[in-house]
């Protein structure tokens, strides 16, 4: 009887003719995480992996890291064994009595790849439910909600067997669905959005706005600590922060005379600075925290405004739809909440206006770009000296 980290797959069962694609592309990132364990041998199979060597001090570590990998369903604490009955049931046994359980109820459910295996799937759980009957007499069976699930899977050359299963984090194996440019503020909501679309197998690199000296070093270490926790400390991927100096182009916008404009006009600019680094960077995609309707900025009116600088430029807002409860839930099940709340202002809280407009429209907005005559200018000289790239 061997231990082993049994993982299964998430969404990536669901890939038809492309499945192989999407296995390699999670073999090799967990490859790559796991580099540093000498000992492990991770073994490719078409419906999980399995990984061998990892020692009972390594293990919770191992998990940790796991449980981040997007791709990954189930992370299970396994043991491998013979197919052979007795072998198995003794096995199984040993493991039980490890456990301490004093009294319990359970079920044996069992999974049967091997097909010339001499019991099928209902008569192996049945006699493997009678041994641990026998063995343990203040068991007894519950096959609608036992507190104990015996699970055990007959594969061509060898049996596992396992008691409970960790969820991982799900989705798509990171980087096969291409690279997405995140506009970060600092806040709750972009590291979350981050998440998410690391999780459907999305790079995602970063662009923050900083307005010196308005804004401080502080803030900026700020989102330098979200791409460390969003990526395990560079341990996922190394991740770019791309980091614009937004202060001329703030003052610039300052002069517009309907100052209920001003966060949908420096919206505007965050976007269209986000495109071209997006196509010079040669992502597929620019991203925000957008919840709908939870602040000005971002009622269908406003969005539509604002996103109408990039023409159609794909933009993703995975955070659409969610209410900032179920935002804040999750930033603080990731690891970024207790970044997020750090009291140091971003460019976009300091020059929100006293009332700002709700359902701008997108010709009122050109119009009062026009009336920053320096603005061109001020964007040439942006892009040549200050964009500094992390």
């Amino acid at each position: 009887m061997k231990s082993i980290i049994y993982i299964k797959y998430g969404e990536l069962t669901l890939k038809g003719k492309n499945k192989i694609d999407f296995i390699n592309c999670l073999f090799d990132n967990v490859k790559r995480l796991l580099n540093s364990y000498n000992k492990i041998i991770l073994i490719k199979q078409f419906d999980a992996l399995i990984i061998k060597g990892v020692t009972a001090k390594e293990n919770a570590n191992v998990i940790k890291i796991l449980k981040r990998v997007p791709g990954i369903d189930l992370i299970i604490n396994a043991s491998e064994s013979s197919k052979n009955f007795t072998k198995l049931s003794n096995n199984i046994i040993k493991a039980l009595i490890k456990r301490k359980i004093v009294k319990t109820t359970f079920k044996v459910i069992t999974k049967r790849a091997d097909k010339s295996y001499p019991l099928n799937s209902m008569e192996l759980s049945m006699k493997m439910g009678g041994v641990i009957l026998q063995q343990f007499k203040s068991y007894s069976v519950d096959v609608h909600k036992p507190q104990l699930n015996v699970m055990i899977e007959i594969r061509q050359n060898y049996a596992i067997f396992y008691f409970d299963k960790i969820k991982g984090m799900g989705g798509f194996p990171l980087g096969i669905n291409g690279r997405v440019l995140m506009l970060i503020s600092g806040g709750i909501d972009s590291p979350v959005a981050s998440y998410l679309l690391l999780k459907k197998g999305l790079k995602v690199d970063f662009l923050t706005f900083i307005s010196p000296p308005h804004t401080n070093e502080q803030a900026i270490e700020k989102v330098r600590k979200l791409r460390q926790t969003l990526t395990l400390d560079n341990q996922l991927y190394k991740a770019k922060l791309y980091i614009v100096n937004f202060t001329s182009i703030q003052h610039e916008i300052s002069h517009i005379h309907d100052h209920s404009y001003q966060i949908t006009i420096m919206r505007r600019f965050f976007f269209k600075i986000a495109k071209q680094l997006a196509i010079n960077g040669k992502y597929q995609a620019i991203a925000t925290g957008e919840s709908l309707g939870q602040v000005a900025s971002q009622t269908i009116q406003s969005m539509q405004t604002i996103q109408s600088v990039v023409d159609d430029f794909l933009v993703l807002r995975p955070l659409l739809t969610m209410d900032k409860s179920e935002i804040i839930k999750l930033a603080k099940e990731i690891g970024t909440y207790d970044t997020s709340i750090l009291p140091y202002a971003d460019t976009c809280s300091l020059f929100v206006p006293a009332n700002p407009v709700t359902k701008p429209t997108i010709h009122k907005a050109q119009m009062l770009e026009n009336e920053l005559t320096l603005i061109e200018k001020l964007l040439e000289n942006l892009f040549q000296k200050h964009i500094v790239i992390e």
